[in-house]
């Protein structure tokens, strides 16, 4: 294996030069009453860079009992809708909560008994739409999942299939319209199952269930009668009530009516497609880049007729994300979250489709879009704000202004469920009237003077008072707030040192009566833990550009600041792009000035060459970013020798080399599937040979099975369950 100083060198600098990829836990804001209940705020960041305050509350004892503690705050990293919309679920990473919609109160189901230290982000659920089912995947190893039934009201699960590909951002389950059918995916094929029948033992065997071959993206429920399903070129619309004969007689009687044939070939791992009610009109987006809008006059094997296809081609910005609904014509709505190249702000915009494309909106710092019930309406937050704009007309019908959002849900046609950074409201948009349902933060608790009430400034401009019977919350406006209290004539409690990493600070408890002693508030924070392991990601930039904005995005998600090593190819075939990765504040470091290989005996390697040729791409990296390389790089492919490495030795630059392990799993690449390479990378992580994971940006020169990029999200989660941390190499 080829190992140069640099490992060994990097292994001992880290302890001095890491950085957490999150802000560590602190505690303020203490106060103290005569009952001995404390109050005080739990601080911690959010994967998405939010950072909020959680109340607790302590009940303190004398004596060796532990204080029993609550959290009277919830943030909404995700919600759900649960019995027929009844009930809203809020998770976090202290545990779920529900809140009854009908008699306003509010109860933790299951909480966290000590002070969650590792922020992950939550595993998504897919709840049906009466409420009644939820789906969510149940790691069973490092990369590995099992997809998992939930009964909702019996708290029973089932497993639908095992051997699934863990995802932190979508369960690959579809739901009808009434709930009655659940459809998910399997060993690349589409299946269904009704639950009920699943959970009752009666469900016909699973190869009886099967609707056809492909991905949850090869299907699409348009009504309550009918689900499209797209297989290689053919549309076809399938009849809800003859998937059991489906199933059993695909072989003799085909999977549905055609409706048409597409002009091209459909890859349900990389495109996606949607139907109008009508099926007279098919939206197709092909590997996140090429938009495409056919239509049917009658149901045939003919090909259908395209009214508008084209690629993804804005000069101002990449594309981050997209969606397609609907409006009341059957016309098809086209929304793009893009990442500018001029401003680290996301802007989102809707287009109009038929012959040609037509900017009906522009949002800046959007989130997605969030389609009414009925279709009509559909709301977006920006910045600080939520709006709501007619579907048709695209005019503004409603706005809320006040806080950041961090998840959005329909109650209705009429009601919005906001989980904002301060509170979860819901928000009827036709009168304005805004009903608070949680605090999502604190600022600061205290204990009212008069009432002994509990109130909580959460920094909205009013102050809101706690209801220990519903543990509900009711704005009372600013309130004459008491200067908070530590002592008592029992208890003195006071911030100090922590000894746990993962802590700034920590809570203490002096007992002043009987026998004096001073304890933590939660042992957690005395707790020795082991360093943890670092890790640098680097993305190698040679000359495709096409992961940049799933990268960017990623990075941005777990505040994760890494190292790009770009070629001088890709500088001047992407210069928005490379001004882009320089914007965000990445460190950059140099990959020579083209991508050859400096091993090759047909060429004539020498210091002069490699001078010349990294001076040549400090220089183009400055004339497009006006910023400088790191003083770092990497010879193309990590193909090096001891001439290469004394050459840019001799420039001032230090090498970054990998080992051949690695070497080798680059070229992998081209014919492994994910699950395959994120082990064999995670194996070399854990074994010792790797310190640096190098991932291609784009394709590389040669067209890849599975792009590592694409499940940089899953990789970053694994690293972190298994205690790494992540550096960029300057700070190595």
């Amino acid at each position: 294996m080829k190992k140069y100083l640099f490992y060994f060198t990097c292994y001992f600098l880290f302890s001095f030069f890491s950085s957490p990829l999150f802000a560590a836990i602190s505690f303020d804001n203490i106060d103290i009453n005569e009952s001995d209940e404390v109050l005080y705020t739990i601080n911690q960041t959010l994967h998405k860079g939010k950072t909020y305050g959680t109340l607790a509350y302590s009940k303190l004892q004398n004596g060796q009992k532990q204080p029993s503690h609550e959290f009277l705050t919830c943030f909404p990293e995700q919600i759900e809708l649960l019995n027929n919309k009844k009930t809203l679920q809020i998770r976090n990473k202290y545990g779920t909560a529900h809140y009854d919609v009908i008699n306003h109160k509010f109860e933790w189901k299951s909480y966290s008994k000590t002070i969650p230290e590792t922020n992950l982000p939550l595993t998504p659920y897919s709840v049906s739409n009466d409420g009644k089912w939820m789906c969510y995947l149940q790691p069973t190893g490092d990369v590995k999942a099992s997809l998992i039934l939930k009964n909702v009201k019996t708290g029973k699960i089932k497993e639908l299939c095992s051997n699934v590909l863990m995802d932190y951002q979508k369960i690959p389950v579809k739901w009808s319209l009434d709930s009655s059918i659940l459809f998910y995916e399997n060993e690349n094929n589409v299946y269904f199952c009704n639950p009920e029948a699943y959970f009752s033992n009666i469900e016909v065997d699973e190869k009886n269930r099967k609707i056809g071959r492909g991905k949850i993206n090869s299907i699409e429920v348009i009504s309550e009668k009918h689900l499209a399903y797209v297989d290689d070129y053919l549309l076809y619309k399938i009849n809800l009530k003859e998937l059991y004969t489906l199933g059993l007689y695909s072989g003799v009687i085909g999977q549905g009516k055609i409706v048409g044939r597409l002009p091209f070939q459909f890859n349900p791992q990389t495109d996606y497609f949607s139907v109008n009610k009508k099926f007279t009109g098919i939206f197709v987006v092909q590997n996140n880049r090429l938009f495409s809008y056919l239509t049917a006059k009658k149901e045939s094997c003919e090909y259908m007729d395209v009214v508008y296809s084209k690629p993804y081609t804005d000069s101002k910005a990449t594309l981050k994300d997209y969606s397609v609904f609907w409006d009341r014509k059957d016309a098809p709505i086209l929304w793009l979250e893009k990442l500018p190249y001029d401003s680290v702000n996301e802007r989102g915009s809707v287009y109009k489709i038929s012959a040609v494309s037509l900017q009906v909106l522009e949002i800046e710092d959007s989130g997605k879009p969030y389609l009414s019930p009925d279709g009509t309406k559909v709301a977006f937050f920006a910045g600080d704000a939520i709006y709501v704009y007619d579907v048709t007309t695209w005019k503004r019908v409603g706005q809320m202004f006040g806080q950041s959002v961090a998840s959005v849900l329909w109650l209705d046609s009429t009601n919005l469920i906001v989980g904002g950074t301060k509170s979860v409201k819901k928000w009827n948009t036709f009168t304005n009237e805004e009903v608070v349902i949680a605090m999502s933060s604190c600022k600061a608790g205290y204990w009212n003077a008069v009432k002994g009430t509990i109130v909580c400034d959460n920094n909205s401009g009013d102050d809101y008072e706690y209801n220990k019977d519903s543990k509900t919350w009711s704005k009372i406006g600013l309130t004459t707030k008491r200067i908070p209290v530590t002592q008592n004539g029992r208890f003195r409690v006071f911030i100090g040192n922590a000894t746990n990493v993962n802590f700034d600070n920590s809570i203490y408890v002096r007992t002043l009566t009987n026998k004096p002693t001073t304890k933590v508030l939660y042992s957690q924070t005395r707790k020795k833990i082991a360093d943890k392991k670092k890790i640098a990601l680097v993305f190698d930039a040679y000359d495709n550009s096409d992961g940049i904005s799933k990268v960017i995005t990623t990075l941005n998600k777990y505040n994760i600041n890494s190292t790009f090593f770009i070629n001088g190819e890709f500088i001047r075939r992407y210069p928005s792009e490379t001004k882009q990765i320089s914007i965000y504040n990445f460190d950059c470091a140099s990959m020579f000035f083209s991508a050859i290989d400096l091993t090759d005996n047909e060429f004539i390697i020498d210091e002069d060459f490699v001078r010349r040729g990294l001076a040549r791409n400090e220089d183009e990296f400055y004339q497009i970013t006006k910023k400088e390389l790191s003083l770092y790089w990497h010879a193309p492919f990590y193909f090096e020798n001891p001439q290469v490495l004394s050459a840019g030795e001799k420039t001032g630059y230090s090498y970054i080399s990998i080992s051949n392990e690695l070497i080798e799993l680059q070229e992998s690449h081209k014919s492994l599937n994910i699950e395959e390479i994120l082990t064999k990378y995670i194996k070399a992580i854990e074994s010792g040979e790797a310190l640096v994971i190098p991932i291609p940006i784009g394709y590389s020169t040669a067209e890849v099975v599975a792009p590592l990029y694409n499940n940089l999200d899953l990789l970053i989660c694994t690293l972190i369950k298994k205690g790494y941390e992540f550096e960029t190499i300057n700070k190595m």
